[in-house]
């Protein structure tokens, strides 16, 4: 009897433990509404693409069993998916593990942080907590609560910008002075160890252009000469005395063709025995020398020169330059003769035009009449975008290695939408002036036009560093400065000038009353974002007559916007409201 009424008692025994278990996950499931999950912020937001999920745990005395294991998973459930986060687990006092332990007693708390790379389903989305516990073997379900809806995208209205605010690229201006400096120049070129001029030199394009200018210009033109520069070179293959001889002869013979033309002239300046100023110049062309070998294509140019340099003498150098040139005949036939000339500059002052005047010659075809920097200044006086290219052809027609034409014309496809034709324009700009201000942020922001945040952030870095100091730099920063979730730095580079990037970045920035006044201060505008944005800011701000308004506006002016709107958590507390359901109905 002993040994059965001993085998009741084991099985008693056994069946109060398992009972006991059984009801200790079942008092946590029983008691689970007692649990508090405090979520930060509520609703979620995201910030550069990730939404950071922040939860703070409590929970009550009295309520963790000491053997049992709690594992708390969030999950964001959304319309196409859902995605689970890292999970959270908690163990009671007397679970011999390494979780984070809950007295029984006391009660306890946990916090827990993990991030979501946000896609865009997602704005529509709840977070769930999923508990589960276990003791031993056991295991139940304690709870699955939502503690959050939706996700603030707000940061992503960053899209409409260049639509609100315009394209930011940066032109290069050009100012007008009260004259224009220009020259007219001609080579006449020499036969070997000769001074007297050739007539075939003579009748060149260049020497009758810069004769006409001299004879045919009237004091009443627009052009104004100032003197004529005489200087004359020979080539350093000859020896020196010959051709200090040189120079001078080539000198008088070049300065009495001039004489003799300025008899015929019209202008009085050109009576001045001023006016022909002869410059001292060199007796032998020694750097005109190397300056046209690495021009040319005479073979092993880079080495001739290096050996050539050895040589400070004249005298040796000039036997060297002789010895070369017979083994290449490239010297002696494309180089050398090159360097036996006068080179004649005729300078002179062109009056500056109206800008009435200006901008009816680039109308016609006397847009082919005016000098490279009336073009330049004349494209910054109108806004016809057509017109501006038209110009900026035209000077690169005049000057095919002009910058800043390149850049400027850049500007104007970029914001013709014509992203491809601005970066070969801006490109080609670098090509000829590396690293200028303008054009490394133009670069920048073709970039950023083709989706390549990286790359443009590099450029505008390096415009900043060049000494950039265009408004629109600070404001593409600004840009990219919210798309990386910094908000503080945007409202920095947004600086003074009021845009909806700036109001952007301030509402972001939990400036609200500032974005308010920002936006204020833009006036009207087409796009509806701009008055959703405001809307924004007056929900913020709990002005609800602001909300209803602008939000009205916003989607008289953009019709998607009322499905956007009734979703988007920045009005959660008006989704029950009856004014905004018949708005956005």
């Amino acid at each position: 009897m002993k040994k059965v009424t001993f085998n009741y008692l084991v099985l008693f025994v056994a069946a109060v433990v398992f009972l006991s278990s059984c009801n200790g996950l079942k008092k946590m499931a029983d008691k689970a509404s007692e649990l508090k999950n405090n979520v930060t912020p509520n609703p979620l937001e995201m910030h550069a693409e990730k939404v950071p999920v922040k939860i703070a745990g409590t929970i009550p005395p009295k309520y963790f069993d000491k053997k049992a294991i709690l594992v708390v998973t969030p999950v964001l459930k959304y319309n196409t998916g859902e995605y689970t986060l890292k999970t959270q687990t908690l163990q009671g006092e007397k679970v011999e593990d390494n979780n984070p332990v809950i007295s029984y007693d006391n009660g306890g708390s946990f916090d827990y942080n993990d991030t979501i790379p946000y896609v865009d389903d997602m704005r529509v989305s709840e977070l769930e907590l999923r508990m589960k516990g276990s003791r031993g073997d056991e295991e139940a379900d304690i709870i699955n609560v939502i503690v959050a809806k939706g996700v603030n995208v707000t940061p992503r209205l960053v899209k409409y910008a260049s639509e609100i605010d315009g394209v930011k690229f940066v032109e290069i201006p050009i100012s007008m002075d009260a004259k224009i400096s220009d020259l007219q120049k001609a080579v006449i070129l020499y036969n070997l160890q000769k001074s007297d001029l050739k007539p075939s030199e003579l009748k060149k394009d260049e020497v009758k252009a810069l004769v006409e200018l001299l004879t045919q210009t009237t004091d009443e033109d627009d052009r104004e000469l100032v003197n004529v520069e005489i200087a004359s070179y020979a080539s350093p293959d000859g020896p020196e005395d010959l051709n200090a001889k040189l120079v001078e002869g080539r000198g008088k013979s070049a300065q009495g063709f001039i004489e003799k033309s300025l008899k015929k002239a019209e202008s009085e300046v050109t009576k001045n025995p001023d006016f022909v100023v002869k410059e001292t110049t060199p007796d032998e062309d020694w750097d005109g020398f190397k300056k046209e070998v690495e021009a040319s294509n005479v073979q092993d140019k880079e080495l001739i020169l290096r050996v050539l340099s050895m040589y400070s003498d004249p005298v040796v150098r000039e036997r060297e330059i002789k010895a070369i040139s017979e083994a290449y005949t490239d010297l002696k036939t494309d180089v050398l003769p090159l360097l036996r000339r006068s080179v004649i500059k005729a300078n002179y002052q062109s009056k500056v035009k109206t800008n009435e005047e200006l901008l009816s010659m680039v109308a016609d075809s006397n847009i082919m009449k005016l000098q490279l920097k009336e073009l330049l200044y004349t494209a910054g006086l109108t806004d016809d975008a057509a017109l501006k290219e038209k110009i900026y052809n035209q000077a690169l027609v005049v000057e095919p290695n002009c910058f800043t034409a390149y850049n400027n014309l850049g500007v104007v496809k970029g914001n013709a939408g014509d992203i491809d034709g601005a970066k070969a324009a801006f490109e080609k700009g670098n090509e000829i002036k590396a690293s200028h201000p303008a054009i490394l942020h133009n670069l920048g922001a073709v970039a950023f036009a083709q989706g390549n945040l990286e790359e443009a952030e590099k450029y505008f870095v390096d415009a900043k560093a060049a000494g950039c100091q265009s408004a629109h730099l600070g404001y593409n920063m600004g840009i990219i400065n919210i798309i990386k979730g910094q908000y503080p730095e945007a409202v920095q580079n947004f600086g003074g000038e009021n845009s909806f990037g700036k109001a952007l970045a301030q509402t972001l920035n939990k400036q609200d009353a500032d974005a308010e006044g920002t936006l204020a201060a833009m006036g009207e505008k087409d796009s509806g974002w701009f008055y959703y944005l405001k809307a924004i800011s007056a929900a913020k701000q709990s002005k609800d007559d602001g909300v209803f308004e602008n939000l009205r506006t916003a989607i008289e002016k953009t019709a998607e916007i009322k499905t956007y709107a009734k979703d988007d958590v920045e009005f959660i507390k008006y989704f029950e409201n009856e004014t905004f359901k018949t708005i956005i109905q």
